[in-house]
Formats: structure tokens, sequence, C-alpha cells
């Protein structure tokens, strides 16, 4: 059986961008960047919400690691997470320019890190299915 490594890391870098969504959501014009802002009108929201629940789906995989149907999705939560978080750099970028350049990277490693645990989780999962 495949398991998640269950990775302190992962769990607060999750939890914490799925707590930011979940804040903008509820107080947008207080807890949302400038980038969000810059957004049109309903996609900063679609943003959100589509951050939360690729956090949540993510969370629920790891909490239910220990079955097959829990690491599908930790892997499907990490692979939308890492679109979101690579969507959200190239706007902070196309946005506001070198300005964001210390946040786009940031975000760019969430990509990239949650893409990268996703394929862990698909060799792994391949690995055991032989």
């Amino acid at each position: 059986m495949v398991t998640s490594t269950r990775n302190p890391f992962e769990v607060l870098l999750v939890s914490a961008f799925g707590i930011y969504c979940a804040a903008s959501l509820i107080a947008f014009d207080r807890v949302a960047t400038t980038v969000l802002r810059a957004f049109p009108e309903p996609w900063a929201l679609v943003f959100l919400a589509a951050g939360l629940v690729a956090c949540s789906i993510t969370m629920s995989g790891i909490i239910r690691a220990s079955t097959m149907k829990g690491v599908l999705y930790e892997r499907a939560g990490l692979m939308a997470l890492g679109g979101i978080t690579f969507a959200y750099a190239c706007w902070a970028i196309g946005n506001t320019g070198i300005r964001a350049l210390a946040f786009a990277l940031m975000l760019l490693a969430i990509a990239m890190s949650s893409v990268w645990r996703s394929v862990q989780i698909s060799q792994a999962r391949k690995t055991a299915m032989r």
C-alpha cells in the first residue's frame, strides 16, 4: 500500500494556503493582496475558492493516507494546488512586474513542490502495483 509521508512542511504549507484562501474569501477587501485585487471582478473570488477546494482535497487525502483513495486525493489536490499557485505567480509577475519577484518565486516554489510530491506519489503507486 502506498502511504503519505505526512511531511510536516507539506501539511503546514497546504494548511496555511487554505487558511489564507478562506480568510480572503470572508474578508476580501481587508485580507486579499493587491495582486488578487487586480484580478477581474469575479475571478479573484473564483481563484480563492479553487485554492480552498484544492487545499481541502489535499488535506483530506493526507488525513486518509492509509487508503489508496486518500493517497489519490492527496495527489489530485496537490496537482490542483500546483496549477493554482503557478497561475497566481504568473498573474503577479504580469500585473506587478519585477516588484512581485520575491512573491512570485515563493508561489513558484509551492507549485513546484506540489507537482514534485504528486510525481513521488505516482511513482510510489506504480512501484506498489507491481
